[in-house]
């Protein structure tokens, strides 16, 4: 299972990814969520604020009000997630992926990882 400095590794690549994807900053220019991860397995909660579509920050812990909080059945997945390895939307949908946020929000963060990892 890994642990917070895996999980840290990985938001961070993924924020560096989004960083780097010019059609994801004009796509989202004007999203700013808060945006809070966890898993069920572990301790684990990382916090990612969203500025123009840009990856502003990622943090160890859940830190401020969310606009959007997801919730992983285990640290694996979340770091698949971020790494590519796993498309979230079927997980989503079928109930295993909890996600409380607008349903706009949900959306955009699905389009990020369409756009980083579109053959997922």
């Amino acid at each position: 299972m890994p642990d917070i400095h895996e999980s840290l590794k990985a938001a961070n690549d993924f924020k560096d990814k989004i960083n780097e994807n010019e059609k994801i900053h004009k796509l989202l220019k004007r999203w700013n969520p808060l945006m809070h991860f966890e898993t069920k397995d572990s301790d684990i909660k990382l916090t990612i604020k969203m500025n123009g579509g840009r990856a502003e920050s990622v943090e160890e812990g859940c830190i401020g009000d969310a606009d959007l909080a997801v919730t992983f059945p285990t640290a694996k997945d979340l770091v698949d997630m971020f790494s590519g390895r796993l498309d979230p939307t079927p997980m989503y949908l079928s109930g295993d992926i909890l996600v409380k946020g607008h349903q706009a929000d949900v959306m955009k963060l699905d389009a990020i990882t369409m756009i980083l990892w579109p053959e997922k």
